[in-house]
């Protein structure tokens, strides 16, 4: 029997094809990549690393980097070295041009879900609104392939719509509603106790979560695109967020 296979760049073609033919160009790329203010949200995931790791010469992983949300707030930080990975060329492209003539910043069109790199090359690996768009398996490889890329000790931060909280499942209902009249892209929904399995199957050695609800402390750091002092002291995420660690105590085979 042959396997069933999704076919998520269809979908997300679909999707871009719509909102081009819907929306003026300049609008096309922060609606694909989903609401709220760019440079805000952008902000929002680079508080969420600055949490779990420090940013003094890391290599940051970016599935899903999108137009470059996180990644022009990493432009002015001491950073080491920076992925981005994505499958729409158009929408890879803004973020390219984010980054333009930055030697730290690299980006690649993702393939199955694969990180192009070598075990043990990342600090940090982020997926912000990634896996709300994959079947479970493909989380699954996800999660797989960030445990791979991390060096022992460092983290993934994945953010997801979970099932279990009040605010996601009145999401849920609504998309259920009318996900036949869309353009074609999957918004899925999973558990904690899902992520769980998936966290600890791939190798991780703690496996912790973050209600999207949660307020969440501000750095208070500086921001060249933002002004720190008109943010209110906490915010809070949206959707919800799954951590994991990579043991310490792990060996690395650099596979090149």
């Amino acid at each position: 029997m042959s396997a069933a296979l999704s076919d998520n760049v269809a979908g997300h073609r679909a999707k871009y094809d719509h909102l081009s033919k819907s929306l003026p160009p300049e609008e096309v790329g922060r609606t694909y990549v989903g609401s709220g203010d760019p440079v805000e949200v952008g902000h929002k995931e680079l508080e969420l690393i600055r949490a779990f790791s420090v940013l003094q010469d890391v290599a940051i992983v970016d599935v899903g980097c999108g137009i470059g949300r996180l990644t022009q707030h990493l432009m002015p930080e001491p950073i080491g070295r920076y992925l981005g990975l994505d499958i729409i060329p158009e929408i890879l492209d803004q973020a390219v041009a984010t980054a333009a003539n930055d030697p730290r910043f690299r980006f690649e069109i993702s393939v199955e879900c694969r990180i192009p790199e070598s075990d043990g090359w990342a600090d940090v690996v982020v997926g912000f609104s990634l896996i709300t768009h994959l079947m479970d398996e493909e989380v699954f490889e996800c999660i797989q392939e960030a445990h791979r890329v991390l060096r022992p000790g460092a983290v993934a931060i994945f953010s997801f719509m979970d099932f279990n909280l009040p605010v996601h499942q009145a999401s849920f209902f609504t998309h259920a509603s009318h996900h036949r009249q869309g353009h074609g892209d999957i918004l899925k929904f999973t558990t904690q106790d899902v992520l769980t399995r998936f966290g600890t199957k791939a190798g991780f050695g703690d496996v912790s979560f973050i209600d999207g609800s949660a307020d969440l402390q501000r750095s208070g750091l500086p921001s060249q695109l933002l002004d720190v002092n008109e943010l209110p002291s906490t915010y809070q995420f949206g959707q919800s967020l799954c951590v994991l660690r990579k043991p310490e105590s792990e060996k690395v085979s650099h596979n090149e």
